[in-house]
């Protein structure tokens, strides 16, 4: 748990078609919470806070993975997908949040920015 209350929740951009205007990479990491946007652009948070909201006060969706969200930014003509989760107590030191991505450089596919990530 952190100091602000609940679990640290942790946004990773996945996927990018076309260009964000707000300046958002491929492979941008962010702690977020209910007050902290961390940098992350107006209609990005505001798109996502219900998600972290949730995840940050302990709730999960019925569906898929019970620490982890993925949703889109409302920009229709430059679709940037983010990656919510939730960070469980014992990691929040032992991880810190980064902007450098790890491994393997982003594949561009002409428009389309992905970072392939391996299970």
């Amino acid at each position: 748990m952190n100091r602000e209350r609940g679990f640290p929740v942790r946004a990773t951009v996945k996927c990018i078609k076309g260009t964000c205007n707000a300046g958002h990479k491929v492979g941008d990491v962010m702690d977020v919470s209910a007050r902290n946007t961390a940098g992350m652009c107006g209609y990005l948070y505001h798109a996502s806070h219900p998600a972290i909201l949730m995840l940050q006060f302990g709730g999960s969706l019925p569906w898929g993975d019970a620490d982890t969200v993925e949703l889109q930014c409302p920009d229709p003509e430059n679709v940037l997908t983010l990656e919510l989760k939730r960070v469980p107590a014992e990691t929040e030191a032992s991880e810190p949040a980064t902007a450098e991505p790890a491994g393997e450089p982003p594949i561009r596919l002409g428009r389309v920015v992905c970072k392939v990530v391996e299970s």
